[in-house]
């Protein structure tokens, strides 16, 4: 099993909830051979779960410890 994660941790301007980090640590359970990727926003954090070269997951976490699930897209993308 391979895991991979990456994260552009320049400035990161807020630290994940409890809930947030429990969220990413169900992704990695979910995908174990997917690569997870943050993106910092000006409103917090989008979570990217790649597999394949391919999205499979967004979550956002903003700076208040909401988290902004994604919706899904279907057979288009």
């Amino acid at each position: 099993m391979r895991f991979s994660a990456r994260a552009d941790t320049h400035a990161m301007a807020i630290e994940l909830s409890t809930d947030q980090a429990r969220y990413i640590a169900r992704m990695r359970t979910g995908w174990p051979d997917a690569q997870i990727r943050a993106h910092q926003r000006a409103w917090g954090v989008i979570v990217e779960v790649r597999r394949a070269d391919r999205t499979i997951s967004l979550v956002g976490f903003d700076g208040a410890g909401r988290i902004l699930r994604d919706e899904p897209l279907g057979l288009v993308a």
